[in-house]
């Protein structure tokens, strides 16, 4: 059951600049939010499986807010990943294995089947392409002296191993997967390290 990922998550939603539901329960801006979590794992293992150099990208559609629940979510693992790898990431990220996920999964009326797709992400991090189906664009927010402006031990976050995330335009990105609800964002996003294990 042992597992433990580390690495860097970009992400984005419908809401405008910051998404309310990284602090606690919250109205969402159009009243309800959806959102993608590109999971970009350096390192990372389970059971003996090396999990580092994948990607994993978790989309959630939520009638409300992130706490309220009631969502439908689906995982798009990256096509560079094996079948060990896949099977290993798909039963984290649902939760199966316990940890943050399994709090995740709690909030998730429904999963969609999982796809495998070709997930790219450009070096600087400006810019995630998932499969067919999502594009989300990320440009840094500084302050006019070139400082990068940071949210820090958000509640929401805090549970997903991360204590500080890089704010960022998240203008242009959208999401297109015809089983869930179309969106483009308001101009929330983020860039963040994170450390998690079971």
């Amino acid at each position: 059951m042992a597992w433990k990922l580390s690495g860097q998550i970009l992400e984005t939603c419908s809401c405008n600049m910051v998404c309310p539901c990284v602090f606690g329960p919250a109205k969402p801006d159009q009243g309800w939010c959806s959102g993608a979590l590109v999971f970009d794992i350096r390192q990372g293992s389970s059971d003996g499986v090396n999990l580092g150099g994948t990607k994993v990208t978790f989309a959630v559609d939520l009638p409300g807010d992130f706490v309220s629940g009631n969502g439908t979510g689906r995982l798009y693992i990256d096509e560079g990943a094996g079948p060990d790898q896949r099977r290993e990431l798909e039963s984290i990220f649902t939760g199966k294995k316990g940890g943050a996920f399994e709090m995740l999964n709690s909030l998730m009326a429904k999963w969609l089947p999982t796809e495998t797709v070709k997930t790219a992400i450009a070096p600087d991090g400006s810019s995630v392409t998932v499969g067919s189906v999502g594009q989300l664009k990320l440009q840094p927010l500084k302050t006019e002296d070139g400082r990068q402006t940071v949210l820090q031990k958000a509640p929401i976050w805090v549970g997903f191993g991360i204590d500080s995330a890089n704010l960022a335009r998240g203008d242009g990105s959208r999401w297109s997967d015809p089983q869930m609800r179309g969106w483009t964002s308001g101009g929330t996003g983020s860039v963040s390290a994170f450390t998690l294990s079971a």
